[in-house]
Protein backbone atom coordinates (compact mmCIF):
# COMPACT_ATOMS: atom_id res chain seq x y z
CA UNK A 1 0.00 0.00 0.00
CA UNK A 2 1.19 3.69 -1.07
CA UNK A 3 1.59 5.72 2.06
CA UNK A 4 2.93 9.55 2.23
CA UNK A 5 4.65 8.24 5.47
CA UNK A 6 7.72 6.11 5.88
CA UNK A 7 7.43 5.63 9.87
CA UNK A 8 4.19 6.59 12.21
CA UNK A 9 5.61 7.27 15.59
CA UNK A 10 2.89 6.49 18.42
CA UNK A 11 3.82 8.85 21.32
CA UNK A 12 5.74 12.03 21.36
CA UNK A 13 7.60 11.41 24.80
CA UNK A 14 11.47 11.16 25.06
CA UNK A 15 12.29 8.15 22.92
CA UNK A 16 9.34 8.91 20.09
CA UNK A 17 10.38 12.96 19.76
CA UNK A 18 13.97 12.35 19.95
CA UNK A 19 13.98 9.23 16.75
CA UNK A 20 12.25 12.09 14.80
CA UNK A 21 14.26 14.73 15.38
CA UNK A 22 17.01 12.34 14.58
CA UNK A 23 15.49 10.61 11.58
CA UNK A 24 13.81 13.56 10.34
CA UNK A 25 16.50 15.29 8.76
CA UNK A 26 18.07 12.41 6.97
CA UNK A 27 14.62 12.74 4.21
CA UNK A 28 12.69 10.09 6.03
CA UNK A 29 9.10 10.92 6.03
CA UNK A 30 7.14 10.73 9.88
CA UNK A 31 4.10 11.03 11.03
CA UNK A 32 3.96 11.82 14.90
CA UNK A 33 1.18 11.02 16.72
CA UNK A 34 0.38 12.17 20.48
CA UNK A 35 -2.71 13.42 22.53
CA UNK A 36 -0.86 15.71 23.98
CA UNK A 37 2.31 18.30 22.79
CA UNK A 38 2.18 20.18 25.73
CA UNK A 39 4.93 20.34 28.17
CA UNK A 40 4.60 17.45 30.88
CA UNK A 41 5.62 17.97 34.35
CA UNK A 42 7.75 14.63 35.38
CA UNK A 43 10.46 13.88 38.48
CA UNK A 44 12.34 11.63 36.73
CA UNK A 45 14.17 11.33 33.25
CA UNK A 46 15.95 14.78 34.83
CA UNK A 47 19.46 12.99 35.07
CA UNK A 48 21.73 12.80 31.63
CA UNK A 49 24.34 10.15 33.09
CA UNK A 50 27.49 10.47 30.45
CA UNK A 51 26.62 7.50 28.20
CA UNK A 52 23.37 9.38 27.56
CA UNK A 53 24.86 12.83 26.64
CA UNK A 54 27.28 11.00 24.72
CA UNK A 55 24.70 9.33 22.35
CA UNK A 56 23.37 13.04 21.56
CA UNK A 57 26.45 13.70 20.67
CA UNK A 58 27.07 11.41 18.53
CA UNK A 59 23.48 12.08 16.95
CA UNK A 60 24.13 15.19 16.51
CA UNK A 61 21.71 16.84 19.00
CA UNK A 62 23.86 17.46 21.80
CA UNK A 63 23.09 21.56 21.45
CA UNK A 64 19.39 20.64 22.62
CA UNK A 65 20.56 20.67 25.85
CA UNK A 66 21.60 24.37 25.65
CA UNK A 67 19.27 27.46 26.58
CA UNK A 68 17.04 26.37 29.42
CA UNK A 69 19.91 26.14 32.27
CA UNK A 70 20.39 22.40 32.58
CA UNK A 71 23.32 22.00 34.56
CA UNK A 72 26.50 19.97 34.13
CA UNK A 73 27.02 17.11 37.03
CA UNK A 74 30.53 16.25 37.20
CA UNK A 75 30.31 12.66 39.76
CA UNK A 76 28.38 10.93 42.74
CA UNK A 77 28.52 11.69 45.96
CA UNK A 78 27.68 9.16 48.92
CA UNK A 79 26.43 10.22 52.56
CA UNK A 80 26.15 7.78 54.58
CA UNK A 81 25.85 9.36 58.33
CA UNK A 82 29.03 11.84 59.27
CA UNK A 83 31.04 10.13 56.06
CA UNK A 84 31.22 11.04 52.91
CA UNK A 85 32.72 10.77 49.69
CA UNK A 86 33.11 11.66 45.70
CA UNK A 87 33.87 9.39 42.81
CA UNK A 88 33.62 11.35 39.93
CA UNK A 89 33.09 10.24 36.47
CA UNK A 90 35.70 8.99 33.92
CA UNK A 91 38.05 12.20 32.64
CA UNK A 92 36.77 14.25 30.16
CA UNK A 93 33.28 13.01 30.56
CA UNK A 94 30.43 14.55 31.99
CA UNK A 95 26.30 14.17 32.60
CA UNK A 96 23.24 17.05 32.97
CA UNK A 97 21.05 17.33 35.59
CA UNK A 98 17.37 19.31 33.57
CA UNK A 99 14.07 19.89 34.19
CA UNK A 100 12.22 16.64 32.01
CA UNK A 101 9.56 18.89 30.88
CA UNK A 102 11.90 21.68 29.72
CA UNK A 103 14.21 19.28 27.45
CA UNK A 104 11.37 17.26 25.71
CA UNK A 105 9.93 20.78 24.45
CA UNK A 106 13.03 21.13 22.91
CA UNK A 107 13.77 18.04 21.76
CA UNK A 108 10.07 17.95 19.81
CA UNK A 109 10.38 21.79 18.32
CA UNK A 110 13.54 20.16 16.79
CA UNK A 111 11.75 17.30 15.09
CA UNK A 112 8.49 20.00 13.83
CA UNK A 113 10.96 22.23 12.58
CA UNK A 114 11.22 19.35 9.74
CA UNK A 115 8.94 19.40 6.92
CA UNK A 116 9.13 15.67 6.37
CA UNK A 117 7.39 15.22 9.92
CA UNK A 118 3.90 15.63 10.45
CA UNK A 119 2.00 16.63 13.93
CA UNK A 120 -0.65 14.71 14.63
CA UNK A 121 -2.71 15.53 17.39
CA UNK A 122 -4.73 12.77 18.67
CA UNK A 123 -4.76 9.10 20.41
CA UNK A 124 -3.89 6.22 18.97
CA UNK A 125 -6.19 3.29 18.90
CA UNK A 126 -5.45 0.39 17.31
CA UNK A 127 -2.53 -1.06 14.78
CA UNK A 128 -3.98 -1.80 11.83
CA UNK A 129 -3.05 -5.23 9.96
CA UNK A 130 -3.58 -6.80 6.50
CA UNK A 131 -4.49 -9.89 5.66
CA UNK A 132 -1.01 -11.43 6.27
CA UNK A 133 -1.17 -9.93 10.12
CA UNK A 134 1.54 -7.19 9.17
CA UNK A 135 1.02 -4.16 10.68
CA UNK A 136 0.45 -1.69 8.13
CA UNK A 137 -0.35 1.47 10.59
CA UNK A 138 -2.56 2.68 13.29
CA UNK A 139 -6.23 3.88 13.95
CA UNK A 140 -6.41 7.55 15.67
CA UNK A 141 -8.97 9.99 17.31
CA UNK A 142 -8.30 13.23 16.63
CA UNK A 143 -8.19 15.76 19.25
CA UNK A 144 -10.29 18.24 18.11
CA UNK A 145 -12.78 16.48 15.60
CA UNK A 146 -12.98 12.88 17.97
CA UNK A 147 -13.22 11.89 14.40
CA UNK A 148 -11.65 8.24 13.76
CA UNK A 149 -8.52 7.96 11.17
CA UNK A 150 -6.11 6.14 10.12
CA UNK A 151 -2.35 6.72 9.41
CA UNK A 152 -0.37 3.94 6.91
CA UNK A 153 3.21 3.45 7.05
CA UNK A 154 6.05 0.51 6.77
CA UNK A 155 7.06 0.76 10.26
CA UNK A 156 4.84 1.88 12.98
CA UNK A 157 7.15 2.57 16.38
CA UNK A 158 5.82 2.15 19.42
CA UNK A 159 6.78 4.31 22.10
CA UNK A 160 3.74 5.21 24.34
CA UNK A 161 5.60 5.41 27.72
CA UNK A 162 5.52 2.83 30.78
CA UNK A 163 2.04 2.85 30.25
CA UNK A 164 1.89 1.42 26.93
CA UNK A 165 -1.43 0.45 24.85
CA UNK A 166 0.13 -1.30 23.02
CA UNK A 167 2.48 -3.45 24.63
CA UNK A 168 -0.43 -6.17 24.72
CA UNK A 169 0.19 -6.82 21.16
CA UNK A 170 3.95 -6.49 20.41
CA UNK A 171 5.29 -8.14 24.12
CA UNK A 172 5.30 -10.88 26.28
CA UNK A 173 6.45 -8.47 29.37
CA UNK A 174 5.92 -8.63 32.59
CA UNK A 175 5.84 -5.41 34.64
CA UNK A 176 6.22 -5.19 38.37
CA UNK A 177 5.97 -2.00 40.82
CA UNK A 178 9.29 -1.82 42.95
CA UNK A 179 8.79 0.79 44.98
CA UNK A 180 7.65 4.53 44.47
CA UNK A 181 9.54 7.71 44.28
CA UNK A 182 8.30 10.74 46.24
CA UNK A 183 9.56 13.99 44.16
CA UNK A 184 10.35 17.36 45.70
CA UNK A 185 12.01 20.30 44.28
CA UNK A 186 14.63 22.17 46.68
CA UNK A 187 15.22 25.47 45.69
CA UNK A 188 18.52 27.26 46.73
CA UNK A 189 19.86 23.95 48.46
CA UNK A 190 23.43 23.72 49.62
CA UNK A 191 24.28 20.14 48.88
CA UNK A 192 27.79 18.79 50.41
CA UNK A 193 29.14 18.66 46.51
CA UNK A 194 28.02 21.11 44.24
CA UNK A 195 27.85 19.44 40.40
CA UNK A 196 27.11 15.71 41.70
CA UNK A 197 24.46 13.70 42.14
CA UNK A 198 23.87 12.61 45.74
CA UNK A 199 23.14 9.10 47.16
CA UNK A 200 22.31 9.34 51.09
CA UNK A 201 22.65 5.88 52.88
CA UNK A 202 22.20 7.17 56.32
CA UNK A 203 18.45 6.12 56.88
CA UNK A 204 15.92 3.58 56.46
CA UNK A 205 15.18 4.24 52.61
CA UNK A 206 17.38 5.77 50.11
CA UNK A 207 16.78 9.18 48.89
CA UNK A 208 19.16 10.94 45.99
CA UNK A 209 19.42 14.37 45.03
CA UNK A 210 20.63 16.19 42.24
CA UNK A 211 21.00 19.71 40.35
CA UNK A 212 18.12 20.50 37.55
CA UNK A 213 18.07 24.19 37.41
CA UNK A 214 21.09 26.63 38.55
CA UNK A 215 18.49 27.37 41.70
CA UNK A 216 17.16 23.94 42.04
CA UNK A 217 17.43 20.36 43.15
CA UNK A 218 15.55 17.61 42.76
CA UNK A 219 15.08 15.14 45.64
CA UNK A 220 13.54 11.60 44.74
CA UNK A 221 12.75 9.54 48.24
CA UNK A 222 11.88 5.90 48.16
CA UNK A 223 8.67 4.69 49.44
CA UNK A 224 9.23 1.12 49.36
CA UNK A 225 6.55 -1.82 48.54
CA UNK A 226 3.61 -1.99 45.65
CA UNK A 227 0.84 -0.13 46.73
CA UNK A 228 0.42 4.14 46.18
CA UNK A 229 1.46 5.85 49.74
CA UNK A 230 -1.85 7.41 51.34
CA UNK A 231 -1.19 10.70 52.05
CA UNK A 232 -1.10 10.47 55.44
CA UNK A 233 1.48 7.35 55.45
CA UNK A 234 3.69 9.59 53.21
CA UNK A 235 4.03 12.26 55.92
CA UNK A 236 5.02 9.70 58.43
CA UNK A 237 7.01 7.89 55.82
CA UNK A 238 9.35 11.70 55.74
CA UNK A 239 8.79 12.09 59.37
CA UNK A 240 10.19 8.85 60.61
CA UNK A 241 13.10 7.79 57.71
CA UNK A 242 14.38 11.03 55.49
CA UNK A 243 13.76 14.47 57.54
CA UNK A 244 16.15 13.23 60.51
CA UNK A 245 18.67 12.57 58.01
CA UNK A 246 18.72 15.51 55.83
CA UNK A 247 22.00 16.96 56.02
CA UNK A 248 22.19 20.28 57.97
CA UNK A 249 23.06 22.16 55.04
CA UNK A 250 19.68 21.05 53.12
CA UNK A 251 17.74 21.47 56.32
CA UNK A 252 16.27 25.09 55.51
CA UNK A 253 15.73 24.22 51.75
CA UNK A 254 13.89 21.08 52.80
CA UNK A 255 11.81 22.13 55.39
CA UNK A 256 10.45 24.89 52.81
CA UNK A 257 9.68 22.22 50.51
CA UNK A 258 7.83 19.93 52.75
CA UNK A 259 5.71 23.04 53.63
CA UNK A 260 4.75 24.31 50.44
CA UNK A 261 3.86 20.45 49.80
CA UNK A 262 3.28 19.59 45.95
CA UNK A 263 4.61 16.13 46.18
CA UNK A 264 4.69 13.67 43.34
CA UNK A 265 4.50 10.42 43.53
CA UNK A 266 5.22 8.04 40.71
CA UNK A 267 5.46 4.34 40.88
CA UNK A 268 8.92 2.66 39.92
CA UNK A 269 8.95 -0.16 37.38
CA UNK A 270 10.67 -2.86 36.12
CA UNK A 271 10.23 -4.81 33.13
CA UNK A 272 12.65 -6.96 31.27
CA UNK A 273 12.20 -6.36 26.97
CA UNK A 274 10.60 -9.78 26.11
CA UNK A 275 9.08 -8.64 22.49
CA UNK A 276 6.92 -10.37 19.95
CA UNK A 277 8.29 -9.72 16.63
CA UNK A 278 5.95 -9.06 14.30
CA UNK A 279 6.39 -7.25 10.56
CA UNK A 280 5.60 -3.74 10.57
CA UNK A 281 5.99 -2.89 14.12
CA UNK A 282 8.37 -2.17 16.75
CA UNK A 283 8.63 -0.72 20.23
CA UNK A 284 10.84 1.56 21.54
CA UNK A 285 11.90 3.01 25.10
CA UNK A 286 9.42 2.48 28.26
CA UNK A 287 7.03 0.84 26.63
CA UNK A 288 9.12 -2.04 25.27
CA UNK A 289 11.76 -1.73 28.78
CA UNK A 290 12.22 -0.34 32.44
CA UNK A 291 14.50 -0.49 35.21
CA UNK A 292 14.37 1.45 38.46
CA UNK A 293 15.51 4.86 38.37
CA UNK A 294 17.66 5.03 41.50
CA UNK A 295 20.52 4.83 38.45
CA UNK A 296 19.85 7.73 36.17
CA UNK A 297 19.93 5.04 33.41
CA UNK A 298 16.30 5.44 31.75
CA UNK A 299 17.48 8.05 28.95
CA UNK A 300 20.82 6.55 28.83
CA UNK A 301 18.64 3.44 27.89
CA UNK A 302 16.09 5.18 25.39
CA UNK A 303 18.70 7.10 23.71
CA UNK A 304 20.80 3.57 22.84
CA UNK A 305 17.71 1.95 21.94
CA UNK A 306 17.05 4.92 19.28
CA UNK A 307 21.04 5.39 18.24
CA UNK A 308 20.84 1.01 17.34
CA UNK A 309 17.40 1.09 15.84
CA UNK A 310 18.38 4.19 13.68
CA UNK A 311 21.33 2.55 12.31
CA UNK A 312 19.45 -0.13 11.16
CA UNK A 313 16.76 1.57 9.89
CA UNK A 314 19.04 4.01 7.96
CA UNK A 315 21.23 0.94 6.62
CA UNK A 316 18.14 0.24 4.24
CA UNK A 317 17.99 1.72 0.52
CA UNK A 318 13.94 2.13 1.32
CA UNK A 319 11.30 0.90 3.52
CA UNK A 320 8.94 -0.71 1.10
CA UNK A 321 10.99 -4.55 1.33
CA UNK A 322 8.92 -5.27 4.15
CA UNK A 323 11.43 -8.47 4.67
CA UNK A 324 14.68 -6.55 5.02
CA UNK A 325 12.94 -4.65 7.44
CA UNK A 326 11.84 -7.66 9.65
CA UNK A 327 15.40 -8.35 9.58
CA UNK A 328 16.40 -4.94 10.98
CA UNK A 329 13.90 -4.74 13.63
CA UNK A 330 15.13 -8.46 15.00
CA UNK A 331 19.12 -7.29 14.80
CA UNK A 332 17.45 -4.34 17.11
CA UNK A 333 15.99 -6.47 19.21
CA UNK A 334 19.21 -8.45 19.74
CA UNK A 335 21.62 -5.56 19.81
CA UNK A 336 19.09 -3.35 22.14
CA UNK A 337 19.18 -6.27 24.82
CA UNK A 338 23.10 -7.04 25.08
CA UNK A 339 23.61 -2.67 25.21
CA UNK A 340 21.21 -2.23 27.69
CA UNK A 341 21.31 -5.01 29.61
CA UNK A 342 24.10 -3.67 32.55
CA UNK A 343 22.13 -0.51 32.68
CA UNK A 344 18.79 -2.94 33.22
CA UNK A 345 21.07 -5.09 36.04
CA UNK A 346 22.49 -2.34 37.69
CA UNK A 347 19.66 -0.28 38.46
CA UNK A 348 17.33 -2.63 40.08
CA UNK A 349 20.36 -4.55 41.75
CA UNK A 350 21.23 -1.17 43.32
CA UNK A 351 18.05 -0.94 44.37
CA UNK A 352 18.11 -4.72 46.26
CA UNK A 353 21.41 -3.42 47.66
CA UNK A 354 20.16 0.18 48.83
CA UNK A 355 17.43 -1.81 50.63
CA UNK A 356 19.63 -4.48 52.75
CA UNK A 357 21.57 -2.34 55.76
CA UNK A 358 24.96 -5.05 55.42
CA UNK A 359 25.21 -4.77 51.72
CA UNK A 360 24.66 -0.72 51.99
CA UNK A 361 27.54 -0.55 54.03
CA UNK A 362 29.75 -2.65 52.32
CA UNK A 363 29.16 -0.68 48.49
CA UNK A 364 29.80 2.46 50.83
CA UNK A 365 33.35 1.40 51.90
CA UNK A 366 34.22 -0.14 48.76
CA UNK A 367 33.58 2.73 46.60
CA UNK A 368 35.39 5.25 49.86
CA UNK A 369 38.45 2.64 48.88
CA UNK A 370 38.53 4.55 45.06
CA UNK A 371 40.81 2.85 42.84
CA UNK A 372 40.22 0.84 39.71
CA UNK A 373 37.56 -0.79 41.23
CA UNK A 374 35.75 2.49 42.15
CA UNK A 375 36.42 3.97 38.42
CA UNK A 376 34.78 0.86 36.81
CA UNK A 377 31.68 0.74 38.80
CA UNK A 378 31.02 4.60 38.15
CA UNK A 379 32.38 3.79 34.09
CA UNK A 380 28.96 0.84 34.40
CA UNK A 381 26.65 3.30 36.09
CA UNK A 382 27.55 5.98 33.92
CA UNK A 383 26.48 3.85 30.96
CA UNK A 384 30.26 4.31 29.23
CA UNK A 385 31.04 0.52 30.47
CA UNK A 386 28.24 -1.98 28.70
CA UNK A 387 30.79 -4.71 29.39
CA UNK A 388 28.78 -7.65 31.18
CA UNK A 389 31.42 -9.29 32.43
CA UNK A 390 32.70 -5.96 34.18
CA UNK A 391 29.03 -5.47 35.66
CA UNK A 392 29.33 -9.10 37.52
CA UNK A 393 32.78 -8.69 38.32
CA UNK A 394 31.97 -5.16 40.16
CA UNK A 395 29.24 -6.66 42.02
CA UNK A 396 30.69 -9.65 43.39
CA UNK A 397 33.78 -8.10 44.25
CA UNK A 398 31.81 -5.40 46.31
CA UNK A 399 30.20 -8.61 48.09
CA UNK A 400 33.61 -10.15 48.87
CA UNK A 401 34.68 -6.79 49.79
CA UNK A 402 32.18 -6.24 52.66
CA UNK A 403 31.93 -10.40 53.87
CA UNK A 404 35.70 -9.77 53.94
CA UNK A 405 35.59 -6.66 55.91
CA UNK A 406 32.93 -7.98 58.65
CA UNK A 407 35.33 -10.80 59.46
CA UNK A 408 38.46 -8.55 59.58
CA UNK A 409 36.84 -6.83 62.17
CA UNK A 410 35.38 -9.96 64.35
CA UNK A 411 35.32 -13.80 63.44
CA UNK A 412 32.39 -14.10 64.85
CA UNK A 413 30.55 -11.63 62.33
CA UNK A 414 30.92 -15.31 59.90
CA UNK A 415 27.11 -15.83 59.85
CA UNK A 416 26.59 -11.60 58.45
CA UNK A 417 29.20 -12.51 56.02
CA UNK A 418 27.60 -15.28 54.85
CA UNK A 419 24.44 -13.64 54.34
CA UNK A 420 26.14 -10.63 52.49
CA UNK A 421 27.18 -13.57 50.00
CA UNK A 422 23.92 -15.00 50.17
CA UNK A 423 22.12 -11.83 49.57
CA UNK A 424 24.00 -10.54 46.71
CA UNK A 425 23.29 -13.66 44.48
CA UNK A 426 19.81 -13.42 45.63
CA UNK A 427 20.08 -10.38 44.05
CA UNK A 428 21.54 -10.84 41.06
CA UNK A 429 21.03 -14.21 39.97
CA UNK A 430 17.07 -13.20 38.92
CA UNK A 431 18.24 -10.08 37.14
CA UNK A 432 21.18 -11.62 35.36
CA UNK A 433 18.80 -14.28 33.83
CA UNK A 434 16.27 -11.86 32.49
CA UNK A 435 18.71 -9.87 30.90
CA UNK A 436 21.48 -11.85 30.05
CA UNK A 437 22.91 -15.33 28.51
CA UNK A 438 25.69 -17.31 29.29
CA UNK A 439 27.67 -16.57 26.39
CA UNK A 440 26.70 -13.28 26.37
CA UNK A 441 28.63 -12.87 29.93
CA UNK A 442 31.55 -14.84 28.29
CA UNK A 443 31.64 -12.93 25.41
CA UNK A 444 31.75 -10.34 27.48
CA UNK A 445 34.88 -11.35 29.75
CA UNK A 446 36.73 -12.56 26.48
CA UNK A 447 36.32 -8.92 25.21
CA UNK A 448 38.41 -7.41 28.14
Amino acid sequence: MKSEFDICIIGAGMAGATIAAYLAPKGIRIALIDHCFKEKKRIVGELLQPGAVLSLEQMGLRHLLDGFDAQPVDGYALVQGDEKTTIPYPHHYTGMGLHNGLFLQKIRACALQNESVKQIHGKALHLLENERNEIIGVSYRESQTSEIKTIHAPLTITSDGFFSNFRGDLSNNKKTVTSYFIGLILKDCDVPFPKHGHVFLSGPTPFICYPVSSHESRILIDFPGEQLPRKQLLQAHLDANVTPYIPESMRNSYEQAIQAGGFKVMPNHYMAAKPIIRKGAVMLGDALNMRHPLTGGGLTAVFSDIQILSAHLLAMPDFSNTDLMHQKIEAYYRDRQSANANLNILANALYGVMSNDLLKTAVFKYLQCGGANAQESIAILAGLNRNHYSLIKQFFSLAVFGAYDLMRQNSANLPKATKILRDAFTIIKPLAKNELTVSAVVSGCFKR
